[in-house]
């Protein structure tokens, strides 16, 4: 999977409320914080492409901003 768009991290109580709810969830999540893209964060995926190799002929599907504006 390849992404391009925007995430946007929540701040102070709302940050806090969201990472209790992900940590109740997966509460494995404590021990491999690393500094990537929080799982708080709300993304807006302007681009992706899905790509399957283990296929012949290979799946790729592509969908840019207007084609994923259509999904939502």
């Amino acid at each position: 999977m390849q992404y391009e768009g925007r995430a946007d991290e929540p701040t102070g109580a709302e940050r806090a409320r969201l990472t209790e709810l992900y940590l109740g969830v997966f509460p494995m999540a404590v021990s491999a914080r690393c500094g990537l893209v929080s799982p708080t964060s709300e993304q807006r995926p302007t681009w992706l492409r899905y790509s399957d190799y283990n296929v012949d002929p290979p799946e790729i599907v592509e969908l840019d901003d207007a084609a994923l504006r259509e999904l939502r």
